[in-house]
């Protein structure tokens, strides 16, 4: 028994090893696809509003404008008692 390769079957051959490659590939491209959703959904849970970012920065300004405040009210009593 002789077993005749024709043209039908190299042809055969080629198009399963490369429907194989592509499934590979495609496989591939979704398991890309899921980790770039997790990502882009974990980046949504953490991204920071604007407005949010301004309410902390307005109470960070202010925090910080009191302590000027104060700072400033201690260096003119030091002024005042180096003075005397």
């Amino acid at each position: 028994m002789e077993i005749q390769i024709n043209g039908t079957m190299i042809f055969n051959l080629i198009v399963s090893i490369a429907v194989f490659f592509i499934g590979m590939w495609f496989k591939r491209l979704e398991s890309d696809h899921r980790e770039v959703k997790e990502d882009i959904r974990q980046i949504k849970e953490k991204y920071q509003t604007k407005e949010m970012a301004n309410h902390v920065n307005l109470g960070v300004s202010g925090q910080l404008e009191r302590i000027f405040d104060k700072l400033d009210s201690i260096e003119s009593k030091l002024d005042k008692k180096a003075d005397k």
